[in-house]
């Protein structure tokens, strides 16, 4: 019996180092501050794993750029030397093309579009098996609500956007938007956006409006647009050497709890837009401006047409008109 006894000790013991072997912290890397409804949902989707893993999977998060830019850090994914990254729509256009699809203005046309289609199985597979050629994988999605227009000069109606310089990111989609859109598109890193505003480099920025009253834009930017044209997304990826170093059983949860926060975002996203830009216009003084969308939409529909052009295109901006029922 004692000799039984000990024996089962022994192996309790050792099962419990095995069970503390495969406990692992993974580096998490994003541009974003720890501050705002994104962060909230990345620390809430951490928080849901490490506790449903009983420990087993952990994520270190590496805040504010400090691995570099996006570019930079999706380099060391597809390495392997970080596991997972949040990195937008328009820097992995610049890799994978399908993905500058979903960043095409009015695309969507509501949040309910929207959701309908990044939930879509189909939809996810086109998006999915174009990254895994590139090494890594697309884990969920994080929506932070529609994209508008804000600028330092009275603005009224569509064509007093002609000639302004509008800051945008280095996606060719989004430079195209602006210039059918009658501005001069201005590629300039966000940290610049309200030295440049001050300075006169740009007129003003397409942006979330949240950002006025959160970044405190609405200090420089006094009229805003609700343009609503695009719906920069924010993908959580991962490395393929994360995929194979977590359990199966443990990865159903890490993607579990993403879709989870990727739902909530949803929900909030839209909302915390509406909500901080209202704050803008109580507390700042910027002038919210209902604008006549049409025109901006017409404008845009070459883009379409050059999209079903492109073979690696095609099959996404068509699935996605289904999902929604219209013609291009």
């Amino acid at each position: 019996m004692k000799l039984l006894r000990h024996a089962l000790v022994a192996a309790c013991a050792l099962a419990a180092l095995d069970a503390n072997a495969q406990a692992a912290t993974y580096k998490f890397a994003t541009n974003i501050a720890n501050a705002g409804t994104s962060a909230d949902l990345l620390n809430d989707f951490a928080k849901g794993v490490e506790e449903r893993t009983e420990g087993r999977v952990t994520f270190k998060f590496f805040w504010n750029g400090v691995l570099g830019s996006q570019e930079d850090y999706l380099q060391q994914i597809q390495r392997g030397v970080v596991d997972v990254g949040l990195i937008n729509s328009a820097t992995l256009e610049n890799l994978i093309p399908a993905f500058g699809v979903i960043n095409l203005p009015y695309v969507f046309r509501t949040p309910e579009e929207y959701g309908q289609v990044m939930n879509d199985p189909k939809v996810k597979e086109i998006l999915f098996n174009s990254a895994q050629e590139h090494r890594f994988v697309p884990l969920g999605y994080l929506s932070t609500g529609f994209r508008s227009i804000y600028t330092s000069r009275p603005v009224e109606k569509v064509e007093d956007l002609a000639g302004l310089k509008i800051r945008t990111m280095s996606s060719e989609t989004y430079l195209e938007m602006l210039r059918s859109f009658g501005a001069v598109p201005t590629p300039l890193a966000r940290s610049e956006l309200f030295a440049g505003m001050q300075q006169g480099v740009v007129d003003g920025a397409e942006g979330g409006l949240a950002g006025l009253y959160d970044g405190k834009l609405g200090e420089v930017a006094k009229w805003a647009l609700d343009t609503n044209q695009t719906r920069l997304t924010d993908f959580a990826v991962t490395s393929l050497k994360f995929r194979d170093r977590v359990s199966e059983d443990d990865l159903k949860i890490v993607y579990e709890e993403f879709e989870h926060v990727s739902a909530e975002s949803l929900a909030i996203g839209d909302a915390h837009q509406q909500e901080a830009a209202q704050k803008a216009a109580d507390e700042m003084g910027v002038t919210l401006v209902h604008i006549d969308t049409e025109p901006l939409m017409k404008s845009v529909e070459p883009m379409y047409e050059k999209a079903r052009e492109d073979e690696a295109k095609r099959p996404l901006l068509d699935a996605i008109f289904e999902i929604e029922g219209r013609e291009l």
